[in-house]
């Protein structure tokens, strides 16, 4: 019996805080001492203090604060009865979130009314369900690479389902303007999830990080790849600020060859519509998502932007659901062939083009001022060399004036006499040369 309650103990203590969940059941073993003999209370009470001891010990309370250390649920490793989702942390306040990001989204022109239709519909269960396991999926993806590749597979089958029961759920009038929206506030339900459940972690959720899962969610719900991505609209605020302006910057990137060559658990194309239609079969669901790599091109300012041709069907989503449930007849949508123009990475090589030409005319600035600076020192010695020699000019005119005062004072013809014997001098020594 008491052997039966430690593994009791143990079971408590795990969800709970340590010593509180080990005094009721303490309670209980001196409580069934109580009404046995002397001799077996006191070594249930024994026992119960070594249960007690040994539990504190080996029991710590367990607290996950990284993603890497994050253990995937029951559900996450299993099939589910109707594609119910895998439960997020505990920890995460849900529906401040959700809340948090209707109000980050810019609706233009909408009123309020559109508004809370939209926040109705991005409340849902199947759009729950679809931000549950993409959550999962993305810490097995980014942060247990290549570890569970089977429940991310278990995890794509229910992201498919639940998409395509969350799109069958939003009225047609309301489903361009609902998807429109869909995948940044997507994207920002795992990120803020991500960033509550895992705060040591904080400095992996990068920028790159979050453009990364706007791609991603946009590529399965659409087909299409967003180009200009921008994130700076993102505010996480449960009361106290905006907490994701303390994130550092550095860290998160996966190899290029695990992001280039990621084996995709469903090859696909697109739901029908403007909304959730368009994708190119042949395109990789996971890596590095952008339309100049998947054309498998380099983007060059020679040229025109590239245009590669993308067959628009289905969305990954749709068809991977349409593909794994096996149905005996489909509605086919005919395939749309077109170019898409790829923007981004040219923009990107001029961005780069005109920060070489502001980095040249600075340069060239630099040079004209350190040419000028040299001039005005070469022009101040000048001027410094030219009085100088005013001075001693007008320094040996003084000296001259006051020795021919001096010559005029004195006898002239001494001063005669004085310049003819020297000019004899003079001959006579060239003449002995």
């Amino acid at each position: 019996m008491v052997g039966f309650l430690i593994t009791e103990v143990e079971e408590q203590d795990r969800p709970g805080s340590g010593s509180k969940d080990l005094v009721p059941v303490t309670d209980d073993i001196h409580a069934l001492g109580s009404t046995t003999s002397p001799a077996s209370s006191i070594s249930a009470r024994v026992a119960a203090e070594k249960a007690k001891s040994d539990a504190s010990v080996a029991l710590p309370m367990i607290s996950i604060f990284r993603v890497e250390d994050a253990e995937l649920p029951a559900e996450a490793n299993t099939d589910t009865v109707g594609f119910a989702p895998a439960p997020l942390p505990s920890t995460i306040p849900m529906d401040k979130v959700m809340t948090n990001i209707v109000q980050n989204l810019d609706f233009k022109a909408w009123s309020e009314h559109a508004r809370a239709m939209w926040f109705k519909d991005f409340k849902s269960p199947p759009s729950r369900a679809v931000m549950n396991d993409t959550f999962w999926y993305c810490i097995c993806w980014y942060f247990k690479a290549g570890k569970h590749i089977d429940v991310e597979k278990r995890l794509f089958d229910r992201i498919s389902a639940n998409f395509v029961f969350l799109f069958e759920s939003v009225a047609p009038t309301r489903k361009d303007f609902f998807f429109r929206f869909y995948a940044d506030a997507a994207a920002q339900a795992v990120l803020y999830a991500m960033f509550l459940a895992y705060p040591k972690s904080r400095v992996n959720f990068t920028e790159k990080f979050r453009r990364g899962l706007v791609d991603r969610i946009s590529y399965w719900s659409t087909g299409i790849c967003p180009e200009f991505v921008d994130t700076s609209h993102w505010k996480l605020n449960l009361g106290g600020g905006d907490v994701l302006q303390a994130t550092t910057s550095p860290a998160w990137q996966r190899s290029a060859a695990e992001g280039a060559g990621g084996a995709s658990p469903a090859g696909g194309a697109g739901a029908p519509g403007s909304a959730s239609g368009g994708g190119a079969a042949s395109q990789p669901i996971l890596g590095q998502l952008s339309a100049d790599s998947l054309a498998g091109r380099r983007a060059s300012l020679a040229h025109r932007a590239p245009r590669p041709f993308q067959t628009l069907r289905y969305s990954p989503l749709v068809a991977h659901f349409l593909k794994t449930r096996k149905f005996s007849s489909v509605n086919f949508v005919r395939p749309l062939r077109m170019g898409l123009t790829s923007a981004e990475e040219r923009s990107k090589l001029m961005d780069v083009k005109h920060a070489m030409l502001v980095e040249r005319a600075s340069m060239a600035r630099e040079h004209c001022e350190q040419l000028n600076s040299e001039y005005a020192d070469l022009c101040s010695e000048v001027k410094r060399q030219e009085r100088q020699r005013q001075a001693q000019a007008q320094a040996g005119k003084k000296r001259l004036e006051i020795r021919r005062k001096e010559v005029l004072r004195s006898d002239p013809h001494e001063y005669a006499n004085y310049l003819v014997s020297l000019h004899l001098l003079q001959q006579g020594l060239g003449q002995n040369a």
